[in-house]
């Protein structure tokens, strides 16, 4: 069974690198702009959900905080990208007991951390943010 993954954003076309980059590791992939977000995820029922906003873009940024603090869309594991192709804000299944996020490299790590229940790195060992 193929992992179903949406990307989101103010111009689905923007997201057709990342799209063609995904299909091609076997994801089955999803694009539509931020203001169908909610219906899109009703008629898909993504594993994962990539907000990707293209300069600083205000509703990206609020659709990313409503779907946090949503309860009807807990379990869906949201990506956000901080930096195109650089860096990505990672948050799982969001429940009582996990409530964690993880900063990861590129997108396929990304989606491994969101799936998984504790992200691990290489070397099997649990990420923890320095203090």
């Amino acid at each position: 069974m193929r992992l179903k993954v949406l990307l989101t954003g103010k111009d689905k076309y923007y997201h057709e690198p990342d799209a063609e980059m995904l299909k091609g590791k076997g994801f089955l992939v999803y694009r539509c702009d931020e203001t169908v977000v909610s219906d899109m995820i009703e008629e898909v029922h993504p594993d994962v959900l990539i907000i990707n906003p293209t300069d600083e873009q205000q509703p990206a940024t609020t659709l990313y905080h409503r779907l946090l603090k949503s309860i009807k869309y807990a379990k869906l594991p949201l990506i956000y990208t901080l930096s195109e192709d650089d860096v990505y804000l990672v948050n799982g299944e969001r429940t009582r007991r996990n409530r964690s996020s993880y900063i990861v490299d590129n997108i396929v790590d990304g989606i491994k951390a969101a799936l998984s229940g504790g992200y691990r790195g290489r070397n099997n060992m649990k990420l923890k943010v320095a203090s």
